[in-house]
């Protein structure tokens, strides 16, 4: 047992759930011509972002959109790979300067 993290190797077994639980918002279920406008939050850099940031992200935009123009008026989707796009979102036309607006704050949350 000596230099090691756990005493007996039944204490780890299997793997932990992942931090963000919900990777789609809004009318998951909408068709692609419902929501014509695409909004996406990319990253600049190559960097390391923490499962916190995302799950803080998503909560600051989900509940910017909701509040301004409803819960069935967009699909929101998080997308975790390196290098690509970490949030998209989909609504119409008339709604397009609040999603802006919600990923604009949410972009604050990450380092």
């Amino acid at each position: 047992c000596k230099n090691k993290p756990y005493p007996k190797t039944r204490f780890n077994r299997g793997v932990p759930d992942p931090k963000v639980k919900i990777f789609d918002l809004g009318r998951k279920k909408a068709h692609v011509d419902d929501f014509p406008v695409c909004i996406h939050l990319v990253s600049d850099e190559r960097e390391q972002i923490s499962s916190e940031a995302l799950e803080a992200a998503r909560i600051c935009c989900n509940k910017y959109v909701v509040k301004n123009s409803g819960k069935e008026s967009f699909h929101l989707r998080i997308r975790v790979h390196i290098d690509q796009i970490l949030m998209s979102v989909r609504c119409r036309e008339n709604n397009k300067h609040h999603v802006l607006e919600g990923l604009r704050r949410c972009k604050y949350k990450f380092p």
